[in-house]
């Protein structure tokens, strides 16, 4: 019989590691972000936080819904060309800030994917997945018909899960701006809650922890931004819509990079 060491991959091991749904880190991204930034009530904000994260210390009613589409590879070079359809999601993201011993960062709310690999990998990762499809604006330089993505050009993204429409919005591109110039949330760094309940009814989590995310060979690419909209529609399902709209403060369309090597343990309930 072979021991747990024997058995090969990185979730879930086997005696191969082939049917691994995921593949070795280091774990490399790259992403189309379609953002719609609003204010919410700072005391539903707060309510996702477990001590000891606290509301972040610049804007603690700030929501994002961020619509994007994802690249991804893991240890495998090749996969491009030998499992392509391993390479790419869809994905709609609500991110709130934080702040962890007096450092702000970035928190994920809530996440609907439409890959497998994608959602038992933030699973690992901390991020809180779930199985839905997103659809955005996707425009290419070489249809006639399409207009040249910047500004004048419109975009709009929505989630759907189980049969449901959950969110969809929306901006209107105004100006090219600098990365630098993307809401500051986006640009933090990743403290995520890793959860795994226990199947004794009485036992404690398995799992239960606060990370943060480390990336390396960040790389930005266009950024824009104008007025932005987005409506949350109610489902028995789900509970996005606890953190109503107030404010909305703007559109933004970026795209992004970076390699994901780890996560380090700032706290242990478990």
């Amino acid at each position: 019989m072979p021991t747990l060491s024997d058995l090969k991959g990185f979730a879930y091991p086997s005696p191969t590691g082939v049917s691994s749904v995921v593949g070795n880190m280091p774990w490399h991204f790259a992403t189309e972000h379609l953002c719609i930034a609003y204010e919410s009530n700072p005391e539903a904000v707060a309510a996702y936080l477990p001590e000891p994260l606290q509301p972040s210390k610049n804007n603690p009613a700030q929501v994002i819904i961020d619509f994007g589409k994802w690249y991804c590879l893991w240890d495998e070079p090749d996969m491009p060309t030998i499992n392509p359809e391993r390479t790419w999601y869809n994905e709609t993201v609500i991110w709130i800030g934080c702040s962890y011993e007096g450092q702000d960062a970035r928190f994920c709310v809530q996440t609907w994917v439409d890959k497998d690999f994608s959602m038992v990998r933030g699973m690992i990762m901390g991020f809180n997945k779930k199985i839905g499809e997103t659809y955005k604006t996707t425009y290419h330089p070489l249809n006639p018909g399409m207009p040249k993505m910047g500004p004048g050009a419109g975009l709009s993204g929505y989630v759907a899960s189980h049969g449901e429409r959950l969110m969809q919005g929306g901006m209107q591109i105004e100006a090219e701006i600098p990365f630098a110039e993307i809401p500051e949330l986006m640009r933090l760094g990743q403290i995520n809650l890793r959860y795994f309940p226990s199947m004794d009814p009485s036992g404690k989590p398995s799992v239960c922890e606060l990370i943060q995310l480390e990336a390396t060979d960040i790389r930005t690419g266009c950024a824009f931004t104008g007025p932005g909209h987005i409506d949350l529609l109610s489902s028995r399902l789900e509970e996005h819509t606890n953190l109503e709209v107030r404010n909305v403060t703007g559109g933004y369309y970026f795209e992004n990079g970076c390699t994901i090597t780890g996560g380090k343990v700032l706290h242990k309930w478990v």
